[in-house]
């Protein structure tokens, strides 16, 4: 009797074992297939435009703001100016490279999650307005999740040109203390404000800042 209870014993042992051997091979298959899906994202070359432009400024057509009456709401952060606004700005100012002959990505700060797009590129220009003296939200957090992974590896943009546009002084100040961060050849930036500048001075204004970009690639 006390024999077959070790039998017992044993059997069920070894029945555990194997068991736990096969999930551990199951395992790891799984985490090497799903490491294999992953490898042709993560080696998926990222595009080389000869200019980045990478703006933030609310969201163009967004809905009236929430009286603060309402309490707590989901608000979505407010444009610039119709006419004149960051993001126009932006376009505005690839097309002059466009016509140029160069290739331009203008890209949203939100969706440039990539480093490699901030390496790739011969220019850099970041545009955004200021709100309560300092950039949107968007731009920071473009400075936290993308920037950063250039800073924390040491990665320097050495000759590739950096520079900026805002609609305040202070806030392309802090634009232009990012980029000085990246150890790119940095260019001398521009304040475009929608509502101080008529359409003919921001035409200039955009044309102007194109040229010294050019003239530093």
């Amino acid at each position: 009797m006390k024999g077959s209870r070790v039998f017992v014993v044993v059997l069920a042992g070894v029945l555990l074992a194997l068991v736990l051997s096969g999930y551990v091979a199951v395992r790891a298959t799984s985490a090497q297939e799903q490491g294999a899906a992953a490898q042709p994202a993560a080696e998926q070359a990222a595009p080389a435009p000869d200019v980045l432009i990478v703006w933030a400024g609310g969201t163009p057509g967004a809905p009236p703001v929430p009286a603060p009456e309402k309490g707590r709401v989901d608000a979505v952060t407010q444009a610039t100016a119709e006419a004149g606004n960051v993001k126009e700005i932006a376009e505005k100012l690839g097309k002059q490279f466009e016509a140029a002959g160069r290739s331009v990505l203008v890209i949203a700060a939100e969706d440039c999650r990539d480093p490699r797009l901030l390496m790739n590129a011969k220019a850099v220009v970041l545009g955004c307005p200021d709100y309560f003296g300092l950039p949107p939200w968007q731009m920071v957090r473009f400075f936290d999740e993308t920037v950063y992974r250039l800073f924390s590896a040491r990665v320097q943009l050495g000759d590739h040109v950096v520079t900026a546009f805002a609609t305040t002084d202070r806030c392309l100040a802090i634009l232009q203390g990012v980029l000085r961060s990246t150890g790119g050849k940095a260019v001398e930036g521009a304040v475009i404000h929608p509502r101080r500048t008529s359409p003919e001075d921001r035409e200039a204004l955009v044309k102007q800042l194109a040229e010294r970009i050019t003239a530093a690639m």
